[in-house]
């Protein structure tokens, strides 16, 4: 089985980029691979956005959170770019290890054979 791990740093500006990122974690989900999706940096405001009904991609958003593969959005993130009270609305917060100051441990999902996706 493959592991995959997402992780969303562009925001609303660079919508095209959450789209391909959740169509590719939906598609390697649907072959059986064991797939991540995580929002950090700007991307932590697009939670909020795309849960929004009228949003275009709301549909895919919530099949994938409805599917399990958002595991959460980076709390530090969330914090700098004042998105917390937003994002904890729609999913959980997640907390790296001291030694990357608390980011997602994308070294952490590679040391456990995920292969990493940027986008």
């Amino acid at each position: 089985m493959n592991k995959h791990a997402f992780i969303v740093y562009s925001g609303e500006k660079d919508i095209g980029k959450v789209f391909h990122a959740m169509i590719y974690a939906k598609q390697a989900n649907s072959r059986g691979d064991k797939v991540e999706l995580y929002f950090a940096a700007e991307g932590t405001a697009l939670p909020d956005i795309l849960a929004k009904k009228e949003h275009s991609m709301n549909s895919l958003f919530e099949d994938v959170n409805n599917d399990g593969i958002i595991k959460g959005a980076c709390e530090n993130c969330s914090i700098a770019f004042n998105t917390k009270d937003k994002v904890e609305k729609h999913m959980d917060l997640v907390k790296g290890p001291e030694c990357s100051s608390g980011q997602i441990d994308i070294l952490g999902l590679e040391d456990d054979g995920y292969r990493v996706w940027i986008f």
